[in-house]
């Protein structure tokens, strides 16, 4: 989906909240040719997987929200060219969607804290319950942040090509060595990788599958790759 149809599909309900310029703003993040998989993509299959989970959520448009600002601002690199922590790219995707947002303060503090769960989506906890129903809000979009890692296989794989794209300036077996580390750490928690039963039951047998095939190919070596061909010549 491209970025003018979820502007015309999902951004207009949201556009009101919002000073004039967020929209061009967003673009200018998401559209930027350096970013393969933290781009449109990404808020595209956050919002369509979300599209059919609306029902289980106390305030749909603030997770919508969410999905839009969560990933605003990355950057792979800091100022001393050394990989820069996710942590803070999570804090400035909040900060910038805090100076554009055009709303109450409870529910501008509401949409900061969705975000700020996702540096660490195992162990994220709700402050307090800002809203009836607000721990489950959190729940649920701190689940749809990890649904890519139940995408079919080649889905799986060719976001991690993506991200590979992104870091494409440090080492290959670096990056591997770390990308590994965060998957394992991932499947030791398998039993709470999901949060929300529903998407637990949706999501969980093909993320964990997912993360075991990736491990298992780092372990040997291999490529991750969608393009790459199994023993009868057909792409995988």
């Amino acid at each position: 989906m491209n970025a003018s149809t979820i502007k015309s599909r999902y951004w207009a309900v949201l556009e009101a909240n919002h000073q004039a310029g967020t929209w061009e703003a967003l673009d200018a993040a998401y559209g930027n040719l350096a970013r393969a998989y933290h781009s449109w993509r990404h808020i595209s299959d956050l919002l369509q997987a979300f599209e059919d989970l609306t029902k289980l959520s106390a305030r749909p448009e603030l997770i919508m929200t969410a999905i839009f600002w969560h990933d605003v601002v990355y950057q792979t690199r800091d100022a001393g060219q050394s990989r820069r922590a996710d942590f803070l790219n999570v804090r400035d995707s909040a900060e910038m969607f805090l100076s554009y947002a055009r709303m109450n303060s409870a529910d501008a503090e509401a949409v900061q804290e969705l975000i700020m769960a996702t540096t660490n989506h195992l162990d994220a906890k709700p402050s307090r319950e800002r809203y009836p129903g607000f721990s489950r809000d959190l729940d649920l979009f701190v689940d749809l942040d990890l649904s890519p890692l139940a995408l079919p296989w080649k889905q799986f794989a060719s976001n991690f090509e993506d991200i590979r794209f992104e870091f494409s300036w440090i080492p290959e077996d670096v990056f591997n060595s770390g990308q590994a580390a965060f998957l394992r750490n991932l499947l030791a928690h398998a039993d709470k990788l999901f949060r929300r039963p529903e998407t637990e039951k949706m999501w969980r047998a093909a993320a964990v599958s997912n993360i075991r095939r990736c491990l298992n190919n780092l372990s040997m070596g291999d490529v991750v790759s969608s393009r790459r061909l199994d023993s009868s010549g057909q792409g995988i």
